[in-house]
């Protein structure tokens, strides 16, 4: 499954080595999601697409 929307917010940011907790808002969603991984070049309100596979894909997942 693919989601698209946009990043929000950052709940942590690592900045040596780009881990990071950010708050994602889906398109056509209500509930934001989180998504965790090692995100260099995310910033906020950019526009990401997901691929969503069992709970985690390429270091991003999400949970509501």
């Amino acid at each position: 499954m693919e989601i698209k929307g946009q990043i929000e917010d950052f709940i942590y940011q690592n900045q040596s080595n780009s881990y990071t907790i950010a708050v994602f808002q889906p398109e056509n969603e209500i509930e934001p999601l989180t998504v965790v991984g090692y995100l260099p070049f995310i910033a906020i309100r950019r526009y990401i697409k997901i691929k969503w596979e069992n709970g985690c894909t390429s270091g991003i997942w999400g949970t509501i």
